[in-house]
């Protein structure tokens, strides 16, 4: 007949969830020494199953609930089987349990303990008082999960305080951004504001310029044009003044030649 599939209910999922996550805290990834973590992992899915498996199961189980933990089959296998020669040595070992602080002793079967035991005989011890330890293991769990939760608790309250008090903080440099950027706003308008003026008053000055160097400009024409005159009219008397001297000249000549006027 062949083995059934192998599942977990909704209620061990769930145990598996909350005791695997404080074994993610306290044992850190270590490549190459897995040995610590899948020990006590082992540990609480018997717990919760109350079985051993495989290490393909192992293997399952640890991509579901601790991601990032690889151990090799062999390393797998040997934890194991560590694990069942230590429970079932606990449980050869032990003439009674107590099902809970103060309550009843249940007696455990008498077994004679030799090296030679049978497997399959200390197995079956095993299984008959594991519901004892399975409460017993079950309420420990339970505890730790809850100072687990709690301490979870208290963490983000902490931090819960921080992160408001940090809002509170930045609202206030949030605020005093704010009224930094409106009066740069208004600062910014009384600039445009002058910038506009004294570009007026540089339009003003510009178009005064162009009729101060228009008008400079017609006067240096006329200025040119009346030198031009005086250049003339000095070359017209300058005419004159040779003419006159040349008649001058003239008379004189005639004036000392003999029988010349008296």
């Amino acid at each position: 007949m062949s083995r059934p599939p192998f599942s977990l209910t909704d209620d061990q999922a769930r145990q598996l969830v909350q005791r695997v996550a404080p074994l993610l805290e306290s044992y850190p990834v270590e490549p190459g020494n897995h040995r610590p973590f899948l020990r006590a992992f082992i540990r609480v899915v018997h717990d919760v199953t109350n079985k051993f498996y495989g290490p393909d199961i192992y293997r399952r189980l640890l991509r579901a609930y601790a991601p990032g933990r690889s151990p090799s089959t062999s390393t797998i296998a040997s934890e194991r089987d560590a694990l069942e020669r230590e429970l079932a040595a606990a449980t050869a070992a032990a003439g009674t349990v107590r099902t809970s602080p103060g309550g009843p002793l249940l007696p455990l079967p008498a077994v004679s303990v030799s090296p030679a035991l049978d497997a399959s005989v200390i197995r079956s011890i095993f299984v008959e008082c594991m519901p004892q330890f399975s409460r017993l293991a079950a309420q420990a769990g339970r505890d730790a999960q809850v100072d687990y939760l709690n301490g979870r608790l208290r963490d983000a309250e902490r931090a819960t305080a921080d992160a408001k008090a940090q809002a509170a903080r930045l609202a206030g440099e949030l605020q005093a951004q704010v009224l930094r950027a409106e009066l740069l706003a208004q600062e910014l308008e009384t600039s445009r504001a002058a910038l506009t003026q004294q570009r007026q008053v540089v339009a003003g000055m510009t178009e005064e310029l162009k009729g101060q160097r228009l008008f400079a400009m017609q006067s240096i024409e006329m200025g040119r044009a009346e030198t031009r005159l005086a250049k003339d009219r000095l070359a017209e008397l300058q005419s004159k003044i040779d003419r006159l001297e040349m008649t001058i000249d003239q008379l004189r000549m005639a004036r000392s030649a003999p029988g010349g006027m008296r």
